[in-house]
């Protein structure tokens, strides 16, 4: 019997939303045979995480399709995770540098010049280290893209986004905003209301996922419990020189 991988994410309510993330778990399928691959939620949709654990068996391991380490993963997840020891639970999927580059290519896909301002745009942070994650995720964007990028959230300690977009323009540039969320849906379109010239697809947009996206969720998949021991960080890919 394969090995089971469970991918784990915030439920969404609109159906592009769960389009986009049934491609990313189909293409992960195709990409990783030798592991049972199957879909879990914290909210909205169903099935529960908790649930899926409770009718699986053998060796698991949950990786969170969440771009920082939030409540749900740490609390929700893990939670779901000490109902069986031989679930593990890995880091989620960001930040990572594979998450900055695809964010690159959505600003090219987009338009953006060197010129712009960019602000990198991101869910309701209010954890301490969601917090942070958001930091570092714009922190590996500035490094691949090349230039400054600021920072704005759509709840949390951190500038609201529709005021860091009007930080923004004191710069008198175009201000482009690099979409920090995984599928389409409602937190999308709340980026997309908050002024910017420029607002960039989400990581999944719609279209076949990006292989480095299916590649980094299977090294997140054998990253514990015994399975592949993931390598070191190779740093950024720069876009341009």
């Amino acid at each position: 019997m394969n090995r089971r991988l469970i991918l784990c994410a915030h439920g969404s309510e609109a159906p592009i939303g769960r389009a986009a993330f049934s491609g990313l778990v189909n293409a992960v399928r195709r990409e990783a045979q030798d592991l049972d691959v199957v879909d879990a939620f914290v909210d909205v949709q169903q099935p529960r995480i908790a649930e899926v654990v409770g009718e699986t068996a053998g060796p698991r391991a949950i990786v969170p399709l969440m771009l920082v380490y939030d409540r749900p993963v740490g609390v929700d997840i893990v939670q779901a995770s000490h109902l069986d020891p031989d679930v593990t639970v890995t880091a989620p999927l960001g930040p990572d540098w594979v998450l900055a580059e695809i964010g690159v290519r959505r600003l090219f896909e987009a338009g953006a010049r060197s010129d712009d301002t960019i602000v990198l745009a991101a869910d309701t942070a209010t954890d301490d280290r969601a917090v942070s994650d958001v930091g570092k995720a714009a922190r590996l964007l500035s490094a691949v893209w090349g230039g400054r990028v600021h920072v704005g959230t759509l709840g949390g300690p951190d500038t609201p986004l529709v005021d860091a977009v009007d930080v923004a323009r004191a710069y008198g540039r175009r201000v482009v905003v690099s979409s920090y969320v995984l599928t389409p849906g409602t937190v999308h379109e709340r980026m997309i209301a908050a002024g910017a010239d420029v607002v960039t697809a989400p990581l999944l947009d719609g279209g076949p996922p990006d292989p480095r996206l299916v590649t980094l969720v299977c090294a997140r998949a054998r990253s514990r419990g015994g399975w592949t021991t993931v390598g070191g960080d190779p740093g950024p890919r720069l876009a341009r020189s």
